[in-house]
């Protein structure tokens, strides 16, 4: 197979997923940013200090982060920044727990700021009040049961 081959399948390949290929990168950025800035590990001694369960402590950092950034993956791995400096505290807890917690802690503020909430609003014809009624109390209330499932497989695991 020839360059210019090789070229035209990475230029139609690449189209489709640019936009998610976009989202990961700003995700590792922010995370390395969160990381390398000193931010990561001041906020994970802050918030040990909350004496709050890890398990819902990583799902409410998620969350507020996704309410913050509007995007579930970036909010995701910036999460995992955060709390993965406090996870040696916490050794009963298994870092695969703390991920499920992080990824159920993240669908759950799907609110202006997230380009899905608009997505489903256009899709659905809805209203802006429509979609934050029916929309966003359904990721929240799927975020919340997520996080119930997440502790109880925490004491089977």
């Amino acid at each position: 197979m020839g360059m210019g081959v090789l070229l035209t399948h990475t230029e139609n390949g690449f189209g489709s997923i640019a936009n998610i290929l976009l989202i990961i990168g700003a995700g590792g950025a922010f995370n390395a940013i969160l990381k390398s800035s000193g931010l990561a590990d001041s906020l994970a001694v802050i918030l040990s200090n909350l004496h709050m369960h890890p398990i819902l402590l990583a799902w409410l950092v998620a969350l507020i982060l996704h309410a913050a950034v509007g995007s579930a993956t970036v909010a995701m791995m910036g999460a995992t920044a955060i709390v993965a400096p406090m996870l040696p505290l916490y050794p009963g807890v298994s870092p695969e727990i703390i991920a499920i917690a992080i990824g159920s802690g993240a669908i759950g503020c799907t609110i202006v700021t997230d380009s899905l909430f608009w997505l489903v609003k256009q899709y659905c014809g809805a209203s802006l009040s429509e979609t934050f009624k029916y929309y966003t109390t359904a990721t929240f209330i799927a975020s919340l049961l997520a996080l119930a499932a997440t502790f109880l497989l925490s004491f089977i695991i």
